[in-house]
């Protein structure tokens, strides 16, 4: 059967699809933005700059900007034990397209929004950022040589969000693609989250554009990045670019690699994922990506998904969770010395 991942992404409808699975609407609900709940997940549903379906978990930040395959993967699996493969997935979702038992967009009264802004709106939220000032990144063992570092400086960024007599200080990032900047990450000690759609930006630390990169560094967060750097190295004189994702890996971000790497002089690419079972499949899906590898992700138990990641040419994992948590050690260590 021919699948077309794109299709099913975009034209079925993932809140009536959900409604079908038992999901209900909760509170906070719009027919702009559902939010819906199983009893267990609950979760918001937007598209992205392609007009797919995606969903965010509001109680995860590791469930961020996936589509209607994740979702019936995981019901499949929660109702079956059994882990199918994203073609068998595809080809069940196909097969509800040509049927007609998936309502599709036109036929919804749910007019799912876009989480990419508008040019307007971008410029509206830019203006709002503020040069970096708090202690938000030294709570965390960020020293201020390493935020005023060349390859840092003015990366970190404010936003205040005045709620009633509250204001909060969000720390925020610009997130780029190849036509510029796209999207914001922002959090603070309580959330995280994305204005814009991130499914082809990446944030980036600065660099020498006169000179080849050396090292282009590859991580699931900015602040992971900057630890790294301030672990390995502080006072390099190598010219080194750091990329974060964000959160979850996307094939637009995967895209935008591939466009970085085709129009710059990068000597070597390496990873610096979590080290976790999302960071070891994100390590094997860019080494598929990026070097041709054929690695089975989904069908891997984690045991299986360690040991091959580990073993991907150029790829650093951190001793702890993340390059955060390791920097944190290595500054108590210190202290207590």
């Amino acid at each position: 059967m021919k699948v077309d991942f794109n299709r099913l992404k975009t034209e079925i409808s993932l809140p009536d699809f959900l409604l079908n699975l038992g999901w209900k609407f909760v509170a906070g609900s719009s027919n702009s933005c559902p939010k819906m709940s199983n009893g267990t997940h609950t979760i918001v549903i937007k598209r992205n700059a392609q007009n797919q379906y995606t969903y965010w978990d509001v109680h995860s930040d590791n469930v961020r900007g996936r589509t209607i395959l994740d979702m019936m993967q995981e019901h499949l699996f929660e109702t079956t034990g059994k882990q199918p493969t994203l073609r068998e997935v595809g080809e069940i979702l196909q097969n509800y397209i040509n049927t007609n038992q998936i309502i599709t967009p036109e036929n919804s009264r749910y007019d799912v929004g876009n989480t990419s802004m508008s040019t307007d709106e971008l410029t509206m939220y830019l203006k709002q950022l503020l040069p970096y000032k708090g202690n938000y990144l030294q709570k965390r063992g960020i020293s201020e040589e390493s935020i005023d570092s060349p390859v840092f400086k003015d990366v970190f960024l404010i936003r205040e969000v005045k709620n009633k007599n509250t204001t909060y200080r969000n720390i925020c990032v610009k997130m780029y693609n190849d036509k510029g900047v796209q999207a914001i990450s922002q959090r603070n000690e309580s959330f995280k989250g994305i204005l814009g759609g991130k499914f082809d930006c990446l944030a980036l630390s600065n660099h020498d554009k006169s000179r080849p990169i050396d090292i282009l560094y590859v991580g699931e967060s900015i602040i992971d990045c900057i630890s790294h750097y301030q672990l390995c190295h502080k006072n390099t004189s190598l010219n080194l670019v750091y990329v974060s994702t964000e959160g979850t890996l996307t094939e637009g971000q995967m895209q935008l690699l591939r466009i970085i790497i085709s129009k710059n002089e990068v000597k070597s690419l390496r990873t610096i994922f979590d080290n976790d079972k999302q960071g070891y499949k994100y390590t094997l899906w860019l080494d598929n990506n990026l070097r041709g590898m054929q690695h089975d992700v989904e069908q891997m138990d984690s045991e299986e998904l360690k040991n091959t990641a580990y073993r991907v040419q150029n790829t650093e994992f951190p001793q702890k969770k993340d390059w955060n948590d390791d920097l944190k050690a290595a500054t108590i260590e210190k202290a207590a010395d």
